[in-house]
Order: structure tokens, then C-alpha cells, then sequence
């Protein structure tokens, strides 16, 4: 049975800095959940607080239906993977995998049968005998996940674990830690700053910002409809700008923008009595229709902007090209065999239904 995860009104202070502000969410058994958010947001300081390393000021955690305040860390049957791997160096990889059975008591035949286990499902079979200086970085990583598997804990926690490893490597092991959790079925939190990690192994993902929860919920809802400013511009690449609603429709508005007049599609009523909003338009949202200089045909499409090209870079499977439009940047990703010369004009097209509407900070 997975276990599900409650944190209600948890708040931590280091002497007068208050390091978590009244967090409350719940996990559901069996998810992959992810803290998300920059240096310093209070991620891992609310997850060494559900490991119990850290005692709230007041608040609760549940496991389950069980309240773990009172629970040390020792108790709780959690396992957490670090940044730093955390292993014995005097200990080989069977030795190391081994290690919590053995402090759990577990009778040998059946540490045996866990282990093999486990090192098959973090492909280390043949490795059994390596020290961890003969291991490299991935692999002495795969041998800390293994470790907090085989324990079959209620929570496995993970503390920025990909942070050494190189972009490659990084993208490798978190696709086998997201296939190992499916397939154990074990309630996961997951802290980390790379906002592409998270959206590509999260059931949920939690951005947070000094202290405090921001959003919270599937990775392509946060990254499509993103409720702030702050997770609009920390989540994926974004054009940001403030809309002053001119006129209104039931299902979509008029904004002047500093990119120039946009009309925004949303949902029927939405930001009755606002007058002005915030608006994000992702740089793959963005059309491109060709020169001006060449008379790209419109269609009697709404929202036709004008760019000058400022300069472009190749991304590898893409492009982006940075305009000045009415005077204001933006950024647009296009296919990496586009090129647009430096200094040209070229038509834009950002549809309506792919402009987002947010509150802005004065008015949420």
C-alpha cells in the first residue's frame, strides 16, 4: 500500500528568518511529487522536515492517517537520496545496498533476495564488488537509489540527487528513477531548481518562492497555465508583458500591451471587474509567417505583429530568434533550418488561445 503524504500549516524559522510559511498540501499514495523553485525557497528545508532532520515550529505530517511529528527520523521509514550520494567509501556496492537491511534486522535470505533485486532494477549486476571510487558518477548514484529502495520505505525522498552529473547522464538517470518509482508504486519527493527535470518526471509538481507554496499541480497545467508571473517566468522560457483590457467579449478580451494590441482568449467571465492583467506567450506560440517585406499573407488573423530581427541562436533541435517588437523584446523558437537575417522585418502571428491570462501581483 502506498502512503499518502499531508503537510498542514507547516511554518520553520532559522532565529527570526522564517524559512516556511504556512505550507499545506497533500500527496496522493503512490505519486511523484516535485518541490520546485530557486536557491533558497525553503524545498529543502520542507523536505528534511518531513524526513523529521528538522522540527517545524508548529504544523503536521501525516503519513497516511499516522501524525509523524513526534516520530524521529529513524522511525519514519523514509529514505532520502542526496546531492552527495552519501556512500561508504570503505563499503562495496553489495555492502552499501545492504546496509539498511541490516540495521532493520532483516533475515539474511530475504536481504539476499531484496538486493539482487534492487541491483537488477538499477542495472548495477556485475558491479557487486566495486568500491565507490570505481564507480562513476551515475553509477555511484544508482547505488544510493538502490540503498533507499530495498528498504521499501513509506516516502522516498530525493535532495537534488542529479546535480553532479552532466546534462547527458542527468537526463539518463532521472527517466530510471522515474521508472523505478512507477514501478514500485512508492509515494516520491523530489527537490530540485531544473525546471525541465521536473516537468519530465512529476505527477505534481509544488513551485515554491521565499518560503511559500506558489502553485501546485501537473506539469503541463503549471507550464501552460501558469498562475503568477514568478512561475510563468522560473518555468520554461517566456515573453511577459502587462495588459491594460480595452474591451471584452464572453470568451476573449482586448489588451494594449506593450507589443501592441492582443487579443487574448479565456474562459467565459473570467477576470469580470479586472482592468488589467498579466499576460505570458510562450516563444514556441509564437508564428512566424515570413518577411513583411514579401507580404506574408495574414488571413484576416488577429494578433499580425511586426519584428525587426535583433540576432538569432541555434539551440541544436531549434532556433531563437530575439525581435524587437514595437519596441519591446521577444523571443520566438522556430525550426533550426529558419534563418532571418539580422536587421529584417519579419510577420508574427500569436494566436489567441495560446496567449495566457494571469492576475497581476497587485491584484491577486
Amino acid at each position: 500500500m502506498a502512503y499518502s503524504l499531508t503537510v498542514k500549516k507547516i511554518n520553520k524559522y532559522f532565529g527570526s528568518f522564517q524559512a516556511l510559511k504556512d505550507i499545506s498540501f497533500t500527496v496522493e499514495g503512490g505519486k511523484f511529487v516535485t518541490l520546485l523553485g530557486p536557491s533558497g525557497c525553503g524545498k529543502t528545508t520542507l523536505l528534511r522536515t518531513i524526513a523529521g532532520f528538522l522540527e517545524p515550529e508548529d504544523g503536521e505530517i501525516y503519513f497516511g492517517d499516522r501524525l509523524m511529528n513526534d516520530v524521529p527520523p529513524n522511525k519514519r521509514n523514509t529514505a532520502m537520496c542526496f546531492q552527495s550520494y552519501a556512500l561508504f567509501p570503505h563499503k562495496n556496492v553489495y555492502e552499501n545496498i545492504a546496509f539498511g537491511l541490516r540495521m532493520r534486522k532483516i533475515d539474511k535470505e530475504e536481504q539476499q533476495r531484496r538486493i539482487a533485486e534492487a541491483i537488477d532494477m538499477v542495472n548495477l549486476i556485475g558491479l557487486e564488488k566495486r568500491m565507490p571510487y570505481e564507480l562513476s558518477g551515475g553509477q555511484q548514484q544508482r547505488v544510493a537509489l538502490a540503498r533507499s529502495i530495498v528498504v521499501r520505505p513509506d516516502i522516498l525522498l530525493f535532495d537534488e540527487p542529479l546535480s553532479n552529473l552532466d546534462a547527458k547522464l542527468r537526463e539518463k538517470v532521472r527517466v530510471d528513477i522515474r521508472r523505478i518509482q512507477q514501478t514500485l508504486g512508492i509515494t516520491t519527493v523530489y527537490v530540485t531548481h531544473d525546471q525541465a527535470e521536473a516537468l519530465a518526471i512529476s505527477d505534481v509538481i509544488i513551485a515554491m518562492n521565499k518560503g511559500s507554496i506558489i502553485q501546485m499541480t501537473d506539469p503541463r497545467d503549471i507550464y501552460d497555465r501558469p498562475d503568477s508571473r514568478f512561475v510563468a517566468d522560473f518555468i520554461g522560457s517566456s515573453n511577459l508583458c502587462d495588459g491594460l483590457i480595452l474591451s471584452r467579449e464572453q470568451d476573449e478580451l482586448v489588451c494594449d500591451t506593450c507589443y501592441g494590441r492582443l487579443h487574448v482568449e479565456i474562459e467565459k467571465g473570467q477576470f469580470e471587474g479586472i482592468k488589467k492583467l498579466s499576460l505570458c506567450i510562450r516563444p514556441e506560440d509564437v508564428e512566424v509567417l515570413g518577411y513583411a517585406r514579401e507580404g506574408a499573407d495574414t488571413k484576416g488573423l488577429k494578433n499580425i505583429l511586426f519584428g525587426k530581427v535583433e540576432h538569432s541562436v541555434y539551440m541544436g533541435s531549434s532556433r531563437d530568434v530575439y525581435l524587437s517588437v514595437n519596441g519591446s523584446t521577444m523571443r520566438v523558437s522556430v525550426p533550426k533550418q529558419q534563418y532571418y537575417e539580422d536587421g529584417s522585418e519579419i510577420c508574427l502571428y500569436a494566436a489567441p488561445k495560446r496567449i495566457h491570462a494571469m492576475m497581476t501581483e497587485g491584484e491577486r
